[in-house]
C-alpha cells in the first residue's frame, strides 16, 4: 500500500497547439514533434492535466479513469498506456526515484504571469492574469515558476534552486533540498497544470 505522498500520479506532457474539430485532430506538441490525437484520446490527455472538479488529491491513474467513466470516454486505461509509450503522460510518485526520472527528462515552462505576493499576504506569490489569479504558491515553488523554463530539465532548476538558497543562508531543507522542492512541486503540480498555468515539456534542440 502506498500513502498519498507517495501514490503514482498522472502527468501530462507537451502543450495542445492546434484543433481541426472537423476531421476529429487535435495537434499537442511535446519538444519538436507534433503528435496528432482523436478526440477520445485527446480527452484522457486533458483529464491527465488534474480532476475537473479542483479538489486537491493524488490524480492516480484510477482516479483518472473514474473522471474518464462520469464523462463517457470509453478505454481509458489502454488510452493512457498509448499516451504513456507516445510521451505524452508520464507516471510518477512524489517522493520516489520515478519522479527524479521525470524531473531529469521534462521541463516545467509558464504559460501565465506570476503576480507576486502582497503586504496582506507577503508568504502567498499568486500566478495567473491581471485581477485573475489562478493558484497561489509559496515562495519556493513560485521561484521554480519563474525560473525553471531557463533550465534544461525540472531537476537541473531544482539543484539550481537548492543551491541558490543555501547559498543566501535560507535554513529550511524544504528549500535548500532539491529533493524536497519537486517533492512538494510534483505534490501540488496539478494546481498549476489544471488551469493550463504550465505545462510539461522536453528541451528541444534545434
Amino acid at each position: 500500500m502506498t500513502s498519498d505522498s507517495t501514490a503514482l500520479q498522472v502527468y501530462p506532457i507537451g502543450q495542445l497547439i492546434g484543433v481541426r474539430a472537423v476531421v476529429d485532430q487535435f495537434d499537442v506538441r511535446v519538444g519538436a514533434a507534433l503528435h496528432s490525437l482523436t478526440s477520445a484520446e485527446f480527452g484522457v490527455w486533458a483529464m491527465a492535466h488534474g480532476p475537473a472538479d479542483h479538489v486537491p488529491r493524488p490524480w492516480t491513474p484510477d482516479a483518472l479513469a473514474a473522471q474518464a467513466e462520469s464523462v463517457g470516454v470509453p478505454d481509458c486505461a489502454q488510452r493512457l498506456d498509448r499516451l504513456q509509450e507516445q510521451g505524452l503522460v508520464a507516471l510518477a510518485a512524489p517522493g520516489t526515484e520515478s519522479a527524479r526520472d521525470l524531473a531529469r527528462r521534462v521541463r516545467m515552462v509558464p504559460l501565465v504571469l506570476g503576480l507576486g505576493n502582497s503586504a496582506a499576504a507577503p508568504d502567498a506569490y499568486a500566478v495567473g492574469l491581471p485581477g485573475r489569479p489562478l493558484a497561489v504558491l509559496s515562495a519556493a515553488a513560485y521561484d521554480l515558476f519563474e525560473w525553471a523554463h531557463m533550465e534544461t530539465s525540472l531537476w537541473r532548476a531544482c539543484e539550481g534552486a537548492a543551491a541558490t538558497a543555501a547559498r543566501v543562508g535560507i535554513a529550511d531543507t524544504l528549500a535548500t533540498d532539491p529533493d524536497a522542492l519537486l517533492t512538494s512541486l510534483l505534490e501540488d503540480l496539478h494546481r498549476l497544470l489544471t488551469p493550463n498555468a504550465v505545462h510539461l515539456d522536453t528541451w528541444a534542440v534545434s
